[in-house]
């Protein structure tokens, strides 16, 4: 007899924020999560203890998730398949090869493609774009983050049915004990992110460099070094930081900037406003439409445009009580279940 699930997730990596977001719709659903591997490119999460979720999960690899080979990863996901009896399959992302091939095996119906890139940096020219479209048009039903996110599907042209999620995952929230407002007159940035070429840092150390306002920057990555070297007295660099210490960072803070050139989501930008931050971002974030612009929590400027991020920092400085309460109003407890809405809405009981 055929094991029976609600969902059937495929996914890469066990990032916290997908593990979380399988947790909550496990509490009503039955599900499966599908891992290729581990990998650099999210922070992974172990799944070793079975107490802490109540999903299923298969890894299709073992190890390093680049390391894989192909070939064996699909054969191993066409075997698990037949095995199972499933009403709805949940592909994170539409370019993992496994995953696509996949997709023209299995009813149209139950197809569902979870979409985190938004329209900025998604193209659709030449073979790449073709292979994009084809794949997309086998699903059912399109699962995007947000505005921008949803707007690939209406570039294409898709007819399928569209759920807007409002997020990409649930990341991991420790009560929420905000602190008083720092009773200062200098406002203390902060950056929290991956160091590396498409977040945009050297723009910002270029910018602060040149105001002189406290800027932190947290985390690990390849322009690590670069990037110290270049900056002034007035910007420290913490490093890694585990998400036990982070919220630590973010109470002693009062605004955080994300300046990337490319940023499907951001799911940092989220964290930072749990913490009661007002945010700086680029326009070419992903989220700026749900988690900025329509809560009134901060300021976007136009990406790599020196006096634009000037005029963003000289407003939230000018304006920042309203930007503060503005996050503080934010309900994520409300966002959470719109997020788990949008998945469980697809079964019918």
């Amino acid at each position: 007899m055929k094991l029976q699930y609600d969902f059937v997730f495929l996914t890469n990596t066990p990032s916290f924020y997908k593990v979380n977001l399988c947790n909550e719709i496990a509490r009503t659903h039955s599900v499966l999560l599908v891992l290729y591997g581990y990998g650099t490119e999210a922070v992974n999460t172990c799944l070793e203890d079975e107490r802490k979720h109540l999903f299923q999960y298969v890894f299709l690899h073992q190890g390093e998730a680049q390391s894989r080979n192909k070939w064996k990863t699909f054969f191993r996901l066409w075997t698990l398949m037949r095995s199972l009896s499933y009403q709805r399959v949940l592909y994170s992302g539409w370019f993992v090869p496994e995953y696509n091939m996949l997709s023209f095996f299995v009813p149209k119906q139950k197809n569902c493609v979870i979409c985190e890139s938004s329209a900025i940096e998604s193209s659709f020219s030449g073979l790449k774009g073709w292979i994009k479209k084809m794949i997309i048009h086998r699903m059912g039903t399109a699962l995007p983050s947000g505005t921008l996110q949803q707007e690939i599907f209406s570039t294409i042209n898709y007819k399928g049915l569209i759920s807007l999620t409002g997020g990409v995952g649930i990341f991991n929230k420790l009560p929420r004990n905000i602190p008083a407002k720092r009773m200062t007159m200098e406002k203390k940035y902060l950056y929290v992110g991956r160091l590396i070429d498409c977040k945009n840092i050297h723009f910002l150390i270029e910018q602060f460099n040149e105001l002189g306002k406290p800027l932190t920057i947290v985390g690990a990555g390849e322009l690590f070094d670069e990037l110290r070297k270049m900056a002034k007295d007035n910007i420290h660099f913490l490093g890694f930081v585990n998400n036990e210490r982070l919220k630590d960072v973010y109470r002693a803070h009062d605004v955080f900037v994300l300046p990337s050139r490319t940023e499907p989501w951001g799911l940092v930008v989220e964290e930072a406003i749990y913490w009661g931050l007002p945010v700086i971002v680029s326009n070419c974030v992903g989220s700026r439409i749900e988690l900025v612009e329509k809560t009134g929590t901060g300021c976007v400027f136009t990406y790599n445009k020196p006096q634009s991020l000037k005029a963003a920092i000289a407003n939230m400085e000018l304006h920042y009580d309203i930007y503060r309460e503005n996050t503080l109003n934010v309900d994520f407890d409300k966002r959470d279940l719109m997020q788990v809405r949008a998945y469980t809405q697809l079964i019918k009981k």
